[in-house]
């Protein structure tokens, strides 16, 4: 499949026409506040102040979603199967170059940006085709905060999505097939990213904090997606400098549809111990068990995937199915004592849909 992407100024230059027209049509100062509202981490939420419920009081009367454009359709594996779809979202430039920071400290800047709700990888957006109508919700798989970087005075922020040509659910294969130009509608940055609802005060960034061994296990290229924004995740590719940090890619189906295989050698680079398995869960499983007990090769500086100690390490876990989670919880919790309420989920996208 041909991938046809415009250059990055041109979309860019759509975008900020569209997004200041949208502003020139309403003077009010609700519909300038991009202020996104959604569901917030549990330290977001423990930390709340005054400020925040200022800004929360703007949100209500912010838009749900916001124009956006497709910006390429690129290969995400050798064989063209997996797509990554870039997308740009208009988004209110810099406040600190439009001279909007406040005169007081309660909050840095006066307009919230649509960036600026992405807190933890695992959170995800909702794309519409404006012309079919079509949607898909799907997680980020890159932060964009690294898609932005690379253009800081835009009114554009990027974000990259993980789809297979070649899945059961059909709004998912026509976004796989789309080529720019495509207007498109997005959501606000939805979720609170991977974390155990039993026990909201665990997540990626207190594993981070708290030193532990990190251990990602993705089931196919649903899991990958979200699984490659934790590992590109600025703070995870500090913390694996240091400490433990593992992928474990099951259901990789074979070397030509693995999702983003020619990434795989700048994260072994990175510190991070990449193991795959190209064969059936069978197969994963003894790769997993390998793995942990040091074996199953991958690179990396670390030759463990659990800690010395078993109760500094945390698991997130993405695309496996309701046995498949199962069999693993017994392996990292049962036989290796991993406290349960370490492993995480995406409440949202934690497992595989049926039939698909």
């Amino acid at each position: 499949m041909a991938s046809i992407a415009p250059s990055a100024p041109s979309a860019r230059a759509m975008l900020r026409a569209s997004a200041l027209t949208s502003r020139r049509a309403s003077s009010s100062s609700s519909s300038r506040a991009r202020v996104v509202s959604g569901p917030r981490s549990s330290s977001t939420r423990r930390g709340a102040t005054a400020a925040s419920a200022s800004a929360a009081g703007d949100a209500a009367a912010a838009p749900e979603s916001f124009e956006g454009e497709l910006i390429a359709n690129n290969a995400a594996s050798l064989n063209g199967k997996l797509r990554t779809l870039v997308v740009g979202v208009a988004d209110e430039r810099g406040d600190e170059l439009l001279n909007h920071r406040q005169r007081t400290s309660g909050t840095l800047f006066k307009h919230a940006r649509w960036i600026d709700a992405f807190e933890l990888p695992g959170q995800y957006v909702t794309i519409t085709d404006v012309d079919s109508g079509k949607a898909i919700s799907k997680p980020i798989s890159v932060s964009p905060y690294r898609a932005r970087s690379t253009a800081p005075n835009s009114d554009v922020s990027v974000v990259e999505l993980l789809l297979d040509t070649g899945s059961d659910d059909g709004d998912e294969n026509f976004f796989a097939a789309a080529q720019p130009p495509m207007r498109l509608r997005v959501s606000a940055v939805k979720g609170c990213g991977f974390e155990n609802p039993l026990f909201p005060e665990y997540c990626l960034k207190s594993a981070i904090e708290r030193g532990h061994a990190i251990v990602c296990v993705a089931g196919g290229p649903r899991g990958m997606g979200p699984l490659r924004s934790v590992i590109e995740w600025p703070p995870v590719s500090s913390h694996a400098g240091k400490n433990p940090v593992t992928l474990l890619y099951l259901h990789a189906g074979d070397s030509q549809s693995a999702a983003y295989v020619s990434e795989w050698d700048s994260w072994r680079e990175g510190g991070t111990k990449v193991v795959t398995s190209y064969d059936d869960f069978d197969a994963g499983l003894f790769a997993v068990r390998q793995a942990i007990a040091g074996g199953g090769g991958g690179g990396g500086n670390f030759d463990r995937v659990v800690g010395a100690d078993p109760k500094k390490t945390t698991v997130l876990m993405a695309g496996l199915s309701g046995d498949e989670a199962s069999a693993l919880l017994q392996i990292f919790s049962t036989n290796k004592k991993v406290p349960k309420e370490q492993i995480l989920v995406m409440p949202d996208f934690a497992l595989k849909k049926k039939n698909t």
